[in-house]
C-alpha cells in the first residue's frame, strides 16, 4: 500500500441530505479516528486561544445561541454546543447562505472519532473537476482542515494560524493529495445519486 493510500484510507467519506436554516442542503460527511483524548481535540476545537495557534482566535458571544467570527472573513452563528461531543455551527463567507458545519466526537479508548458534516445549498460545493481555481472544495478541503487539526493536536503548531477556508497553493504533492481526495468524493457521490435513483 502506498502512502497516498495510507492517508486516503484515514478518512470515510459519504454524502446525504440535511435540512438546514438555508433550505435542503447537501452534506458531505467525513470520518476519521486521532490518536488522542477527545477532551484534547475537544479544547483545540472550541477553546479560542487554542484555536488560534492553528485556526485563527475567534471573536463574538461564543456560546450557544451566540455568535463567533475569525480573522479569514469566516463567521456565524453557533447553533448547538454539548461538551465534548457536539458542536454544530453555521459557517459563511461574504454574502453567500450560510453552510452548517458540525463535529461529532466520540471517545474510543485513548483515541477519538471525529465525523465532520458540512452541509450546504450552493450547488456544485463538493467537488471540482478543475483544480486550477483552487484545491479548495466541500470534501477535499474540509479534510485538508481535519489534517490541520490532527497536526496541531499531536503537538506540530503551524508558523501562522490558516483559517477556515485557506489558499492552498497546487505544488506536486498537495495537488496529487488533493485530485486523489476528489475521486474518492466522486465516488462518494456517485455512490449516493445511484441509492437515491433506486
Amino acid at each position: 500500500m502506498s502512502d497516498l493510500d495510507i492517508i486516503l484510507d484515514k478518512t470515510e467519506r459519504s454524502m446525504g441530505r440535511r435540512q438546514i436554516q438555508a433550505g435542503h442542503a447537501l452534506m458531505v460527511v467525513m470520518v476519521r479516528e486521532i490518536g488522542w483524548p477527545i477532551g484534547d481535540v475537544w479544547s483545540a476545537l472550541t477553546v479560542p486561544e487554542r484555536l488560534g495557534q492553528w485556526l485563527g482566535t475567534p471573536d463574538g458571544d461564543l456560546r450557544r445561541g451566540g455568535t463567533w467570527n475569525l480573522p479569514d472573513g469566516s463567521h456565524g452563528d453557533i447553533l448547538r454546543c454539548d461538551a465534548p461531543r457536539l458542536m454544530t455551527v453555521s459557517w459563511a463567507r461574504g454574502e453567500r447562505h450560510p453552510a452548517e458545519l458540525e463535529f461529532r466526537l466520540a471517545a474510543e479508548d485513548s483515541r477519538t472519532r471525529i465525523e465532520l458534516r458540512y452541509a450546504s445549498v450552493r450547488k456544485g460545493f463538493a467537488l471540482t473537476s478543475d483544480p486550477a481555481g483552487g484545491l479548495w472544495t466541500g470534501g477535499a478541503g474540509w479534510e485538508y482542515f481535519l489534517d490541520q487539526l490532527e497536526e496541531y493536536v499531536e503537538g506540530r503548531v503551524p508558523e501562522k494560524a490558516l483559517g477556515l477556508m485557506p489558499d492552498l497553493s497546487p505544488d506536486e504533492a498537495m495537488g496529487e493529495l488533493f485530485e486523489a481526495r476528489n475521486a474518492r468524493w466522486r465516488r462518494a457521490a456517485d455512490d449516493f445519486d445511484q441509492e437515491h435513483a433506486l
